[in-house]
């Protein structure tokens, strides 16, 4: 499952990068940092 979240692009590009390392590992679901 992928999850989009409308954040600002600067915060966008991160939770993009961690959710792209996130599925790469394998990972089943990715839980937003303390927002």
């Amino acid at each position: 499952m992928k999850k989009t979240y409308e954040k600002p692009t600067l915060v966008k590009k991160g939770k993009l990068a961690a959710i792209a390392a996130a599925v790469v590992s394998s990972e089943p679901e990715v839980p937003p940092p303390a927002e």
